[in-house]
């Protein structure tokens, strides 16, 4: 008997787990999709097959299921490099690699990323929860700044610099200066230039 209740717990956890997944298959589908109605809980039901009730049984609210979606986007892109960025002895060899890996982040599905962009505009949630994920962002600036204390002559204030480099990496900058024809993972070399320029770090300046 134990060991019927074992499996049985087993199977349940592993239905549990299939059903998350799909769910948020779902709610990318619906991203990529370009024919696809707007992003809300009640889309991403339609899309999983499922009740509404259930994406709240198993992500708790929709703050839950955003965050199982960005983490799904971020585990198929590049951020698994980033503890290498971190790891990396030259500060600014891993400012150079830290921009391109958001190039080729905002590149991979570039219009789940506008999509969720402009639903956020008009979804306070989703906004919040998108600044939330965005904080990681500019703590990775911060240390990286850190350790470019010595090296930077910023443009300016000492105060806005963060502030200035979190932008330029953002989905939104990196999308306006790649344009219609470009992609995001294009402009990183224009990316790299402007970040020394507000650091005050000529372009051609050498590694260490």
């Amino acid at each position: 008997v134990p060991k019927r209740r074992s499996y049985t717990a087993g199977e349940r956890q592993r239905a549990v787990e299939a059903g998350r997944e799909r769910i948020v298959a779902a709610a990318r589908e619906l991203l990529e999709d370009e024919d696809a109605e707007g992003f809300s809980i009640d889309a991403v039901a339609r899309r999983a097959g499922v009740a509404r009730m259930t994406i709240y049984n198993q992500f708790e609210s929709k703050a839950g299921l955003l965050e199982a979606l960005f983490d799904s986007l971020a585990a198929s892109g590049p951020f698994a490099q980033m503890a290498e960025i971190f790891e990396e002895d030259d500060p600014l060899v891993a400012l150079d690699q830290y921009v391109a890996i958001f190039g080729r982040f905002w590149t991979l599905n570039r219009r789940a990323h506008g999509r969720l962009r402009a639903a956020s505009l008009h979804d306070a949630e989703l906004a919040a929860a998108m600044e939330a994920r965005n904080e990681r962002r500019r703590r990775g600036v911060t240390e990286l700044l850190r350790r470019l204390a010595d090296r930077a002559r910023p443009v300016v204030p000492r105060s806005d610099v963060v502030n200035v480099i979190h932008v330029l990496l953002s989905f939104d900058t990196f999308h306006a200066i790649a344009g219609e024809h470009r992609t995001p993972e294009d402009a990183i070399p224009t990316m790299r230039r402007l970040v020394r320029a507000v650091l005050g770090i000529p372009p051609d300046a050498r590694r260490a």
